[in-house]
């Protein structure tokens, strides 16, 4: 049996020791994302169809956050697979026979064309009247808090983002370390978010599942947003806040609703443009639609965050008003953070010998981090250049860099740890 797979998201890693338990004995080949994500609809099934599949595998973060599902699947018979399987990094999976994918098809598709469209139209005509609602309030009374004194103040964070909660990486961290120093200082901080968040007690974190649905990528965001923002709302209206915390994401309106709805102020957690990053990096479609979304957060934010001086001017440039931005810098635990705490092991299960260079890089394998400038400046190191490299994480662009190095012929200077948990990157930073 031949075994196809293709990891969209997630770690490769753990995917092939999964599908090796599942398939003891078959012969499991990759298909790089790169091959079908910059091709044409026939030639990604030709590239497939080349492979000649028994079984497609796609390797996802999370089931609940891929969308086209039902295209993937037609795809995946369509070149030849006799059956389609879909896993996530948590346990779960879809796996469905040709004759089962053919036959319900047509009715799987034309039902998610409907709710797509119905989730396009709602979506117009809700932001027409969110943004006529905040233009009122704009031109009217600033949203307070309720008084309250600063040891019973309430707040909820709202974490909308429209993709997989990661479970190692800086957004994780990033989440963590605000609610942590959050509870240092008030009384009562909750989360409410449309997935897991690694290092989150559960006990704290309201959880809104995401639904699969989209025919494009907007359509799928927006229809989420829809469902994350009702179920916001009544978890708000059921146990009132003083302050509303969101960090910012595409196609979201969640902390703008619940502000009107509640009278309460919006603090704005902006790490950057996201139209910007749709035109350049990351194309979601929608754009125009997406610009009215980005304003509509920017004008009803009582206050918006930021981590630099960069993204203060951007927002100036918008037109924001200076009195409304905080510059907040990311920061560092530095009793985890430093030196001597476990480097020196690492390097020797590593095998890195006694004064050689060991360079790092801890992030997202995607277009935001440089990786891909970082690979080919490996590429062109020096034959006897003693130096090597450890490459902590993952990403889209995961396979591009392992094609570099391998290119170059410089496999045995690059270590590809893959996904890490917080816990462990201090000591490999140590290294």
């Amino acid at each position: 049996m031949k075994i196809v797979l293709l990891v969209l998201s997630g770690d490769p890693a753990s995917a092939h020791e999964r599908l090796r338990t599942i398939f003891p004995s078959a012969e499991i080949e990759n298909l790089a994302r790169g091959k079908v994500e910059n091709s044409s609809y026939s030639n990604r099934l030709q590239a497939l169809r080349a492979l000649r599949p028994d079984v497609f595998v796609i390797s996802t973060e999370r089931l609940a956050w891929q969308r086209g599902q039902n295209p993937l699947m037609l795809f995946g018979v369509l070149a030849g697979a006799r059956r389609f399987i879909l896993l996530d990094a948590r346990g779960e999976m879809r796996d469905e026979t040709r004759a089962q994918i053919l036959s319900k098809a047509p009715f799987r598709i034309a039902a998610e064309l409907t709710r797509s469209a119905l989730a396009i139209a709602k979506s117009h005509a809700h932001l027409k009247r969110l943004e006529s609602a905040v233009k009122l309030r704009r031109n009217s009374v600033t949203a307070k808090p309720a008084a309250t004194s600063l040891d019973k103040l309430r707040i909820v964070y709202l974490r909308s983002t429209p993709s997989a909660g990661t479970q190692a990486g800086g957004a994780a961290t990033h989440i963590n370390g605000f609610l942590d120093a959050a509870t240092e200082l008030v009384a009562e901080i909750r989360l409410i978010s449309n997935d897991r968040i690694a290092g989150i007690d559960r006990t704290r974190l309201k959880l809104i599942d995401p639904e699969p649905d989209g025919t494009t990528r907007a359509a799928f965001d927006l229809r989420n947003n829809l469902i994350f923002s009702a179920g916001a709302l009544r978890e708000i209206e059921n146990s009132p806040v003083d302050l509303i915390y969101q960090r910012y994401g595409r196609f979201t309106w969640a902390g703008v609703e619940a502000g009107l709805r509640t009278g309460r102020p919006l603090f704005l957690e902006y790490n950057g443009s996201e139209v910007w990053i749709g035109k350049h990096w990351d194309m979601s479609g929608m754009l125009p639609l997406l610009e009215r979304f980005e304003r509509l957060n920017l004008e009803a934010a009582t206050r918006i965050f930021v981590v630099a001086d960069v993204e203060r001017r951007n927002l100036q440039r918008a037109g924001v008003p200076d009195e409304k931005i905080i510059v907040n810098p990311n920061g560092v635990d530095t009793e985890k953070f430093r030196p001597g705490v476990g480097g020196l092991e690492v390097r020797q299960r590593l095998g890195v010998a006694e004064g050689e260079i060991l360079c790092g890089f801890v992030g997202t394998f995607g277009p935001w981090h440089g990786v891909l400038t970082l690979a080919q400046a490996v590429a062109s190191l020096p034959a006897d250049a003693k130096v090597r490299f450890l490459l902590v994480g993952a990403g889209k662009f995961l396979d591009e860099v392992q094609r570099l190095v391998s290119g170059a012929g410089k496999e045995q200077q690059v270590i590809f740890a893959g996904h890490v948990e917080h816990a462990r990157v201090p000591a490999l930073l140590d290294a």
